[in-house]
């Protein structure tokens, strides 16, 4: 690309270039350059820091530059003598305004243990309060090291808190950043990783819960029966979004969050729910219905990126004082808190009551209601929560995989260059194509390469194999339901019209009356149930 360029624009030798690129020194661990430059540009101060891990191919490069061998363990302090196949990334990111900034990274082999994970996160913390930004929360996925380090942190707030005959308060941890200033900061677990977490326990048990002081029981069998009777109508289909992708267990798409989300959506709630009113899905996939919906409505709760409500999506808009988050997390807490797994076939209640991925929803839950508080006290009363996931991180690591040729996994050096590249062009994109989440709505880095220069010239496998169950007991005879799926054409039909006849009144007929009356009907038949429904 460069040589091509070349001949079409006046542009400097490689090796210019590349000389100037090695006078700002990002390497693995804290950048003091970066740090200076946030000192003199910070002005949002408060701010969330998320942290994840990314894997990396194993390989050794001699960097003729440094006259060092790259490709080992390193954390910025110390280089072992271990092969790196992880990079562990520190992203800090506003809450009142758009912009997200990597903060440091370093090479690991495997997942880096809680006790060094809770260190690092001790050393950034301090390092970005001396640059004048507030961090109030940290954000990860829900990984074993990760827990732990937040666990390891809470234990050290309650030590220092009896120790000092202090009260100790669970909601949140505190970091000794000097002499007299402790910094408390809430945690939340990634939401998007939470959903994908709800999916993959339901694909092996079913999910017993109350709502509305009745006992219901979800199931996964019931989302395969209604995609399997989606599937037999030609023509058009009532879930056009949904593939074997999303419903068939050895074929799903563990890692995407769209995979899940669009399982647990309004659409697909809705439509279960009418067929099982009908007879056509067994009355118990209402209680699937139920589920599907409440997790549609917490995850849209929890992820709202307009001040303003849109399509009727309530929860999806901004929390402020009066919104409807706040009564439906109360409720939202009471049905979690009642959630358990039981075996399909024994009705077993499973050993460990409530999966991690049941209890941190219920630890973020109670996270974002502090965060309401404390923001609050801080002057700010609007929060568009989908600013507090991980979204920022992974649309980064993209960028890192495709910047040059697209490499998935890249060695230690590809993802040195290319995090340096990325910082100093400020290409830390809002969305990375094809990447594993949504656009975070971020403006940009808050450093810019012709500051980094001026300053340097003065100075995450949640992947899962579906593991096929084996039960004892005898095997229970299936009832197969063979519904009329000519009734369900036509109401799918009906239903595809009616969305098109929408579109055209807003380009084409305005409104016009006599247009309308020609192909609308103020009469509600059968042929419209599905459409009612949803």
């Amino acid at each position: 690309m460069f040589n091509l360029l070349s001949t079409l624009f006046t542009l400097p030798c490689r090796r210019s270039l590349i000389s100037l690129l090695h006078q700002v020194k990002i390497e693995p661990g804290i950048s003091q350059v970066l740090m200076k430059v946030l000192k003199e540009k910070v002005t949002e101060k408060i701010c969330t820091l998320m942290f994840d891990e990314m894997s990396l191919n194993t390989e050794l490069h001699y960097n003729a530059t440094t006259g060092v061998i790259d490709g080992f363990e390193n954390d910025g302090c110390a280089t072992t003598q271990e092969f790196a196949d992880h990079a562990l990334l520190f992203m800090v990111k506003g809450i009142t305004k758009n912009y997200k900034q990597p903060i440091a990274y370093t090479f690991i082999k495997g997942s880096t243990n809680k006790f060094q994970l809770c260190a690092r996160i001790k050393k950034i913390v301090n390092s970005i309060q001396e640059t004048g930004l507030k961090v109030v929360v940290t954000i990860c996925d829900q990984g074993a090291n990760n827990e732990g380090a937040i666990k390891l942190l809470h234990e050290d707030t309650r030590a220092y808190c009896l120790k000092n005959n202090q009260h100790y308060n669970e909601d949140f941890y505190e970091i000794q950043c000097n002499d007299h200033e402790r910094v408390k900061i809430i945690h939340l677990y990634d939401p998007p990783h939470l959903l994908k977490g709800i999916r993959n326990n339901l694909l092996q048990k079913n999910r017993m819960f109350m709502m509305n002081d009745q006992s219901k029981e979800a199931q996964w069998q019931h989302l395969i029966d209604l995609y399997n009777l989606d599937s037999n109508i030609d023509e058009v289909k009532m879930l056009p979004r949904l593939t074997d992708h999303h419903i068939i267990p050895g074929r799903i798409k563990k890692m995407k969050v769209k995979m899940a989300a669009q399982v647990f959506s309004q659409r697909v709630a809705a439509l279960m729910k009418f067929l099982a009113g009908k007879g056509i899905l067994t009355s118990s996939a209402q209680d699937t219905s139920d589920a599907c919906l409440f997790f549609d409505k917490l995850f849209d709760s929890v992820n709202g990126n307009s001040h303003k409500i849109v399509d009727g999506k309530i929860y999806r808009s901004a929390l402020k004082k009066g919104s409807p988050h706040h009564k439906f997390w109360e409720d939202a807490l009471k049905i979690l808190n009642s959630m358990v797994f039981v075996d399909p076939v024994t009705k077993k209640k499973s050993s460990t009551l409530q999966p991690r991925s049941i209890q941190n929803w219920i630890k973020t839950i109670k996270g974002f209601q502090n965060i309401f508080k404390i923001m609050a006290v801080k002057g700010v009363h609007s929060l568009l929560l989908r600013n507090f996931n991980q979204d920022p991180i992974e649309n980064s690591f993209g960028a890192i995989r495709s910047l040059g040729y697209r490499s998935n996994n890249p060695s230690t050096q590809k993802f040195s260059s290319a995090y340096k590249t990325l910082m100093l062009n400020n290409l830390t994109t809002s969305h990375s194509v094809g990447s594993n989440c949504e656009e975070d709505l971020s403006e940009g880095t808050l450093a810019s390469y012709q500051i980094l220069f001026t300053n340097s010239s003065d100075d995450n496998t949640e992947n899962q194999n579906h593991m096929p169950r084996v039960a004892d007991g005898l095997v229970k005879s299936k009832t197969v339901c063979t519904p009329d799926l000519s009734y369900l054409k036509l109401q799918t039909q009906n239903y595809v019209a009616g969305f098109i006849i929408k579109k055209l009144n807003q380009i084409l007929f305005k409104n016009c009356k006599i247009c309308l009356s020609q192909i609308c009907t103020n009469n509600i038949n059968k042929p419209h149930e599905i459409t009612m429904a949803r």
